[in-house]
C-alpha cells in the first residue's frame, strides 16, 4: 500500500493518463496525492549577470492548469498541487524526496527509441533518480 503518491502533470495526454492512474491508486490505498508541474524554463536575463527570471504569464498559466486538474478530482481525495521551478524530472524528484513519496506516477509520450535517445526522457530521468517506486502510465490508444 502506498501512503504518499506524487504524479507528474503537464496537461498532456500522457500526464492525464498518469493522473488517472495515480487517483485510482491513491483512492484505493487512502494515500495523499501530490500533483506536480514544473514551472516553464527561465528566461535569459535582460542585463548580463542578472538572475534569470520566469515568464510570469507562463508561470501563472502553469499554476492555473495545475489548480484546475486538482479541482477536478474527487473532493474526498487528499490532493494538493505543487508548481515547482526547473526542469520537469528534477522538479518531480525534489518534491518526491521532500514529502517522502513512496510512489511517483508519470506519463509516457510514447516516443520511439531514437527520439528518446536523442532528446532524453523525463520518465527515464525519474526512473533513474527516484527515491521510491515509479509507475509509467501510457495513454489509452484511440
Amino acid at each position: 500500500m502506498y501512503r504518499n503518491v506524487v504524479v507528474a502533470y503537464d496537461g498532456t495526454e500522457g500526464a492525464r493518463a498518469a493522473l488517472q492512474r495515480a487517483v485510482h491508486i491513491a483512492g484505493r490505498d487512502g494515500a495523499a496525492l501530490t500533483v506536480v508541474e514544473s514551472v516553464p524554463e527561465k528566461l535569459p536575463p535582460l542585463v548580463p549577470g542578472a538572475p534569470h527570471s520566469t515568464d510570469p504569464k507562463r508561470a501563472a498559466e502553469t499554476r492555473r492548469e495545475l489548480r484546475e486538474a486538482v479541482d477536478s478530482l474527487d473532493p474526498e481525495l487528499e490532493a494538493s498541487p505543487w508548481a515547482v521551478g526547473g526542469p520537469p524530472a528534477k522538479a518531480i524528484l525534489v518534491v518526491a524526496e521532500d514529502i517522502g513519496a513512496d510512489l511517483i506516477v508519470t506519463g509516457s509520450r510514447q516516443r520511439g527509441r531514437m527520439t528518446t535517445a536523442v532528446l532524453g526522457s523525463v520518465s527515464a530521468e525519474i526512473v533513474h533518480g527516484a527515491p521510491c517506486d515509479v509507475l509509467i502510465a501510457h495513454p489509452e490508444e484511440t
